[in-house]
């Protein structure tokens, strides 16, 4: 047996056109369940438990047209597309350019420092050793 899978929205064509749908449909659902059952209960209402089916239906209707006009994890990938756009806007990448390469930083380390270019001075250090004084 396959994989149930639910519907998938096409977001191709109008986001706009699409919610304009959704809640055309919606709307005449719960109109029609209401004008034969009464004000639709609550999900989190003890009566939904005993209301008819399809009363029940229509306001997990709703609950799927809250979700289509507002689908968070749409707009936790959008949120998330505009920080990254602003995030790489406020970098300076023509400073970051000018910054030393890795293998430019490993290429100076291989030279010798200004500490390692003074002559050694044998006796001198001798003598502190000794003394405590060069």
């Amino acid at each position: 047996m396959g994989a149930v899978t639910g519907p998938v929205i096409d977001h191709a064509s109008s986001d706009l056109e699409l919610i304009r749908e959704v809640h055309r449909l919606v709307d005449q659902f719960v109109r029609a369940v209401e004008d034969r059952h009464g004000p639709i209960p609550s999900l989190s209402a003890a009566g939904w438990w005993t209301a008819p089916p399809i009363a029940r239906l229509a306001t997990v209707l709703v609950l799927g047209e809250a979700w289509i006009v507002h689908d968070p994890d749409r707009a936790a990938a959008e949120r998330l597309r505009q920080l990254s756009w602003d995030l790489s806007a406020a970098y300076d990448w023509t400073a970051a350019s000018r910054r030393p390469s890795h293998a430019e930083l490993e290429r100076r380390r291989a030279e010798p420092g200004p500490l390692a270019r003074l002559k050694f001075d044998a006796e001198a250090a001798r003598r502190w050793v000794e003394t405590g004084a060069a």
